[in-house]
């Protein structure tokens, strides 16, 4: 266990592509100086100010190529706001129009997580998934953060396999986290393709671009929905710009004041609780392809793995199939519970010596919704907003300690939480002691079955927001939208708090 006061690191959603299968089945350096859209100076930073920069232009909107039937645009912004007439890059922002342009009810900028999820390819699949009213009145605009999607993307060249597939535990005390070789040749070679935009893909730089784009839209103040990660912009955009916040909903919070280290123990007994509950569901089902003790085919099939990894599947996957992809395919499974009806058909695969389905499931992780890779803008953002990263040792005792405490899948919270971090260098400007003041009440949802980002973060998060108020939706999977979207409760929650009727009562659980 690790102690001493939480500080802040990052949390992974579940890869865009998994999204997709779930609806098929279903700054610190202070913000810029220069005027809003409405003519005033943007709120003053805690820190010191940045240079001054125009206002940014009015975003011009055109439909999207792909026939979506949205709109897309771009918003100019500087590599590096200490330097804003240096090199820039477009940020690609979308657009879904209210369903009643008669009768508007605003605008809502939409962040789906990671950290480096295109917001923009997500966009048209999610929109469903919303409170009928507020997809009914709103804008709903989201953009592919700096360094990921159309935005710049950091493309080192690490292979989704690779990193899909490192063991998590190693075996004996006082060697590294067998992860670290794949997380030191990524670090290398971001220094080496991108190093002069690599330290840039953060979120303290991406808050700055998100009021950038407040100004594009020609609003005074924002209302926000950010899920998993994206908890953790919304929460330094409010810490950097309070008043330029009309609503905030924080949606599978995250732990932002939390070392790594400790968002892995936190996560670890969630992961353990989920997956302890899928397979208690399949053994009491009428049928269970795993066998009259679910559990024990888990554990058999973990340690063949771990004696003995498969064969690569081949069409240019050249890694072995090895107790890695069980684990990441078993997270993602716990994630959207009741949209992977392949996780147990994997497992039988795998169990008969055939791992690509297993490999399949696991890459959903890693990879975006067209497929591009996840891993290097995943942990570029994870490792720079961290104010410190654990040695290649320190992250693999830790992953054995929590192995020994949650036997399922524990091992693997190391891994998941802050992994490519063993190798990355320091951040230059990480995300520390984050307590925002003067923003209006901001609302936290948090799942009481999350296993990526569990309750208890939640319940940080909502205290480290004067005046905000957390809300719970007990059920399983990952972030209330994309599990529970259609509980009327939690909808009644979110569309009265955001257009203008408040937070709901102190202690509210919906299930």
């Amino acid at each position: 266990m690790t102690g001493g006061a939480r500080r802040p690191g990052s949390r992974r959603w579940i890869g865009s592509a998994a999204l997709v299968v779930l609806l098929a089945a279903a700054g610190c350096g202070g913000p810029t100086t220069g005027a809003s859209a409405g003519g005033h100076p943007s709120a003053p930073s805690r820190s010191a100010a940045l240079p001054a920069i125009a206002p940014a232009a009015p975003i011009a909107w055109s439909p999207c190529p792909d026939g979506s039937g949205l709109e897309c645009g771009t918003v100019p912004v500087p590599v590096d706001y200490r330097h804003p007439l240096g090199p820039s890059f477009n940020l690609a922002v979308t657009r879904a129009p209210s369903l009643d342009p008669s009768d508007p009810g605003g605008t809502l900028v939409f962040n789906p997580g990671g950290p480096g999820e295109s917001g923009n390819q997500i966009l048209p699949v999610v929109l469903s998934l919303f409170p009928p009213s507020v997809r009914q009145d709103f804008d709903i605009v989201s953009f592919d953060p700096r360094g990921t999607g159309a935005s710049d993307v950091l493309d080192c060249g690490t292979s989704p396999s690779a990193a899909a597939s490192v063991v998590p535990v190693p075996a004996a005390g006082g060697r590294p986290l067998p992860g670290t070789p794949v997380f030191t040749a990524m670090a290398r070679a971001c220094e080496r393709v991108a190093g002069s935009f690599t330290p840039f893909v953060d979120t303290t730089d991406t808050a700055r671009d998100l009021d950038r784009i407040r100004q594009a839209l020609a609003l005074s103040t924002i209302s926000y929905y950010g899920l998993s990660y994206g908890t953790v912009l919304g929460a330094v955009y409010a810490d950097f710009f309070p008043h330029r916040v009309a609503t905030m909903v924080l949606d599978g919070a995250v732990d932002v004041n939390a070392t790594l280290p400790q968002q892995a123990d936190e996560q670890a007994p969630a992961a353990e609780q989920s997956i302890d509950h899928l397979l208690t569901g399949c053994a009491s089902a009428a049928v269970c392809p795993l066998g009259a003790d679910p559990e024990a085919y888990f554990r058999s099939l973990a340690a063949s793995l771990s004696r003995r990894p498969l064969a690569a599947p081949g069409h240019g996957d050249p890694y072995p199939v090895t107790v890695g992809d069980l684990d990441t395919a078993t997270l993602f499974a716990v994630s959207v519970p009741g949209f992977t009806p392949s996780y147990e058909s994997a497992l039988v695969a795998a169990h008969a010596g055939n791992g690509a389905p297993l490999r399949a499931l696991s890459l959903e992780f890693d990879t975006d919704i067209d497929g591009a890779p996840l891993v290097d803008p995943l942990w570029a953002i994870t490792c720079n907003d961290a104010a410190s990263h654990p040695g290649p040792v320190a992250a693999g005792d830790q992953a054995r300690t929590l192995a020994a405490r949650y036997p399922l899948l524990g091992g693997y919270a190391v891994t998941y939480a802050m992994g490519g971090c063993v190798s990355w260098p320091a951040a230059r400007q990480p995300v520390v002691d984050l307590h925002p003041t003067g923003t209006p009440p901001i609302l936290v949802i948090g799942n009481t079955g999350d296993p990526n980002t569990p309750l208890v973060g939640a319940r940080h998060l909502a205290g480290d927001l004067p005046g905000a108020r957390l809300a719970t939706w007990a059920g399983w999977g990952h972030t209330w939208l994309l599990s529970g979207s259609g509980d009327t409760c939690m909808q009644r929650v979110v569309t009265t708090y955001l257009t203008g009727g408040g937070l709901p009562a102190p202690g509210t659980v919906c299930h």
